[in-house]
């Protein structure tokens, strides 16, 4: 079973949320726009170990931008939940709440709202009351029999993890070792207490240990007084055959040291690997049935390498199948974490101003096996960088990465102050990039180059057309839409500019040839010589670049363009850059910035 949506309404950060979800959930976004307060919301649902007076909520923890209360407001928490089917134990406790329009979806819902037997405005958090219900029924009550058998774990973020291993009552070793042994017969354990005894009496009887032991005693009563004795000694640790399990400790550095002893980020992930087999250990055993586990920041006292590793083993083999009885919500501001998290895992936060929190998903991203593949890959080599930018320009290759940036502060725009990040795809195949930022509702532009072919269709006609029908598929949902229709049209009418035209209404800017050949009808064209010139070319090309340069008329462009390969385009573009302070850049690429600019 996994959550397949969850809406939120009037709480906190959220005015509306309503997302698909799929599998596990990774949540990402800015401080303060809400993730702690998502996972609050879900465990108002799923949360056993919350009483009912942290459920009963306050005016307070309505949405933030509400100008008065009146007796209509309320808040909604509901989470659909599929594929519970083929677990009977899951179905037997979610069956009576099925959708009456799909039967194959379970809704829980958390409403607090006015009290209905309250004759005038609610004023005050007594006037509130909350209830808990399955299905479309507010009468289908649910409560703490479900989150027994379906429930949610929150790891926090200020989470003391070496402490909690320290103590035994908090520590997830404790179920572990205590499941360990149910299986040790007394006699079994008898034998090991005498062993103990023997090795304690023995211990202990050393003379400045005995010496020790007399002291505290005799000290205590002297302070305390017959009556208050409590006879205190020295040894290893109880005893008592039931709490002899209790001594065992997890060392490390091959029993050399205590877990004290070691690193944070090391104590961090002892604990979530006890954690982790405490939750399966309960769920083999039938204590539940499903678990969410949620992670606040798992980064962190994480290096970046451990983080990518840890939780790549984590999402691709503990995790591995939505039919697994353990999911995970984690919240991060990790790239690396990101950077590795399935693609369809991510949940994107964003403040709308006015709007409160909106959520983006890319649970029912439209993706071919090859087009996840890609960005999958993308994503994990440049750390997933784009989904935490607040703008992204798509380019084709390290020429235009090298550029833009320069480009951009000639234009009066810092892009790292701007949060916009400028991405190359290394090619012209932008489609799985524009479907996956327009599905996360992050502002981008695409430039791309026009490929004019002798007494043919531009190469870019097509590439901005599909470019188009993916975007308008993600955000309307119609992938033969009107704009569409019309584009194909114009196709066929060979009206190739006012494709172009069209496309830059929808962020694509195209050049007339491509980005080098460009360059020389700017103020670029002189530093764009020098940098050629640069390079050791033979005699005969050096004689070659020189004509050009007295006759800028003169020019190959095929024959440039190779020289330029020749030294290659990225290490070009990144020479060039040194010298293009300054100078403005080609209109389409000066439009293509502003137009991210505008909407960052």
């Amino acid at each position: 079973m996994y959550i397949k949506r969850l809406k939120i309404e009037n709480f906190r950060n959220f005015q509306k949320l309503d997302v698909a979800l799929h599998g596990n959930i990774v949540v990402l976004g800015e401080n303060q726009v809400g993730k702690s307060n998502l996972l609050y919301a879900l465990q108002l649902i799923f949360d056993s170990r919350l009483p009912d007076s942290a459920r009963q909520l306050s005016r307070s923890d309505f949405w933030d931008g509400l100008a008065e209360l009146t007796e209509s407001e309320e808040i909604i928490i509901s989470v659909d939940i599929g594929d519970f089917d083929d677990d009977m134990d899951i179905l037997a406790v979610l069956t009576d709440f099925r959708l009456s329009d799909d039967p194959q979806t379970v809704r829980l819902s958390y409403k607090f709202s006015p009290k209905v037997e309250l004759e005038e405005q609610p004023s005050c958090d007594e006037d509130y009351e909350f209830v808990c219900f399955g299905g479309e029924n507010e009468a289908n009550f649910f409560g703490h029999s479900l989150r027994r058998r379906i429930m949610i774990e929150v790891l926090p973020a200020l989470r003391d993890a070496e402490g909690d291993l320290a103590v035994w009552r908090r520590s997830p070793l404790k179920p572990l070792i205590e499941s360990a042994f149910t299986g040790v017969s007394d006699e079994d354990l008898g034998d090991i207490k005498e062993a103990v005894e023997a090795a304690t009496t023995e211990l202990c009887d050393l003379d400045g240990v005995r010496d020790l032991e007399d002291e505290i005693g005799a000290l205590y009563t002297a302070m305390s007084g017959q009556r208050q004795d409590i006879q205190p000694r020295l040894g290893i640790g109880p005893t008592d055959i039931t709490l002899l399990y209790r001594s065992i400790r997890l060392l490390i550095d091959a029993g050399a040291r205590t877990i004290n002893e070691s690193s944070l980020g090391s104590a961090n992930i002892v604990f979530l690997t006890l954690k982790t087999l405490e939750l399966q250990r309960q769920i083999d055993e039938n204590q539940r049935d499903h678990t969410f586990l949620a992670i606040e920041e798992p980064e962190a006292h994480l290096h970046p390498h451990l983080q990518r590793s840890v939780f790549r083993h984590y999402f691709e083999q503990i995790l591995e199948g939505e039919e697994r009885a353990l999911s995970t919500i984690l919240t991060t501001h990790s790239p690396h974490i990101a950077s590795v998290a399935p693609l369809k895992s991510i949940l994107l936060l964003k403040d709308c101003d006015g709007d409160g929190t909106k959520g983006y998903s890319t649970a029912g991203l439209p993706l071919s096996a090859t087009d996840k593949e890609d960005i999958e890959r993308y994503l994990d080599i440049t750390r997933a960088e784009i989904l935490f930018a607040r703008g992204v320009i798509l380019v084709e290759g390290d020429a235009e990465k090298f550029l833009l940036p320069v480009f951009a502060v000639t234009l009066g725009y810092s892009l790292d102050h701007l949060g916009v990040t400028v991405c190359s795809v290394s090619g012209t195949n932008f489609r799985p990039y524009v479907k996956f930022l327009s599905s996360l509702s992050i502002p981008f532009t695409v430039i791309t180059d026009w490929d004019p072919k002798d007494g043919k269709k531009p190469l870019a006609v097509n590439r901005l057309i599909k470019l188009i029908e993916a975007i308008e598929k993600v955000t309307s949902g119609d992938g033969v839409s009107v704009a569409v229709k019309e584009l194909k049209a114009l196709r066929v009418a060979e009206d190739y500019l006012g494709i172009s035209d069209r496309g830059e209404t929808y962020g694509l800017f195209t050049n007339e040839v491509t980005l080098e050949i460009d360059l020389l009808d700017t103020e670029l064209l002189e530093p764009f010589f020098e940098t050629l010139s640069e390079h050791k070319w033979s005699a005969g090309r050096v004689a070659k670049i020189e004509s050009w340069e007295a006759d800028y008329d003169l020019i190959d462009e095929v024959e440039l363009l190779a020289m330029v390969e020749t030294i290659g385009k990225g290490r070009f573009a990144q020479r060039l850059a040194s010298r293009a302070n300054g100078i403005a850049p080609p209109a389409y690429i000066k439009d293509a910035i502003e137009f991210v600019v505008s909407r960052v």
